[in-house]
């Protein structure tokens, strides 16, 4: 419980911050649009960049964690696309809602508290994670947003548009440079190297910061059933998921994994919305409604995660 407190308290103590400075007038909270693009276009690829670029296929690839993680996240769109079909949700509000359901805020939760709970493998467990989230879940809400957000009426151009969309977003050209870099051997200079970890250093506190700023003003007239049912659908559907996925994979054939990163990879599911969804929503105007389920799911994940460990403890998982 402590270890869950010591995570979660600064991420509130950021976006706080964020909060106060534009509550009082020193910002207004239409910056806090061009700080969330500053995130989405500048800081987040270089962190997506430093995190990928290096690492041999050996360290962030295995099949099982890989999988567990991606087929939950899959699962999670789906079920994201049948509530949001049911309830005629606009194509915007869809995208941010299906992100919100999917990608975990493992880098700025979930890396402390594996390194409390199981330090052996809490940067293998984060390196795979990120590999699912830069290479599956923020590109398929590049396209869902970049969809959304299309004009054309017929589905052939709409769908190059989409195309073209994703693969001159900055974070995907960051995940294509680092794997050509990686795979050419070709090594990064320590200037440029310690300038990268500056810019990307940046992106947690202002993304968090943002977020704060987005708060000010924020109505939830006319979204609280979808804020409810994203939250749930987070902290609770998700690792549920992914325990049943983490016990059918080896009778598929795949290897088990070993009880550390089985906890991670169930946890990994149980975490809080990432702070991308508030973010990347901000670009295409769902940015209240990104920030109201980041901050309401870590907010409630501070019981839910408590839950799931003294459930993962109580059947000798953990």
């Amino acid at each position: 419980m402590l270890g869950i407190l010591s995570a979660i308290v600064p991420i509130f103590l950021i976006v706080a911050l964020g909060y106060g400075v534009t509550r009082i007038g020193i910002l207004r909270r239409a910056d806090m649009r061009v700080l969330s693009t500053f995130v989405v276009k500048v800081a987040l690829p270089a962190l997506v960049f430093v995190n990928v670029v290096g690492r041999s296929p050996g360290e962030i690839l295995n099949p099982t964690y890989l999988l567990t993680y991606a087929i939950a996240a899959l699962v999670m769109v789906g079920l994201a696309r049948l509530w949001n079909r049911t309830r005629r949700v606009g194509p915007v509000r869809a995208a941010t809602l299906s992100l919100a359901v999917s990608g975990t805020n493992n880098g700025f939760v979930g890396f402390p508290i594996f390194l409390l709970l199981i330090p052996e493998v809490a940067g293998l467990a984060v390196g795979m994670d990120m590999m699912v989230d830069n290479i599956l879940i923020i590109p398929l809400a590049i396209a869902l947003f970049e969809a959304a957000a299309g004009r054309e009426t017929s589905w052939g151009p709409r769908l190059v548009g989409t195309v073209r969309g994703v693969v001159t977003h900055p974070m995907v050209i960051a995940i294509a440079a680092a794997l050509a870099l990686t795979a050419l051997g070709v090594g990064i200079p320590g200037i440029v190297d310690t300038a990268l970890e500056l810019v990307a250093g940046s992106s947690s506190a202002v993304a968090l910061f943002s977020i704060g700023g987005m708060l000010v003003g924020m109505s939830l007239h006319g979204q609280r059933a979808d804020l409810a049912a994203a939250v749930v659908a987070k902290l609770l559907v998700m690792p549920t998921v992914a325990v049943a996925v983490v016990l059918v994979l080896p009778l598929l054939g795949l290897p088990s994994l070993d009880p550390a990163l089985r906890v991670a990879a169930i946890l990994t599911c149980a975490l809080p919305s990432m702070s991308m969804a508030a973010a990347l929503g901000e670009q295409y105007g769902e940015g209240e409604f990104g920030a109201s389920t980041m901050m309401l799911s870590t907010v409630l994940s501070f019981v839910t995660l408590s839950g799931w460990m003294l459930a993962l403890s109580a059947v000798g998982w953990l």
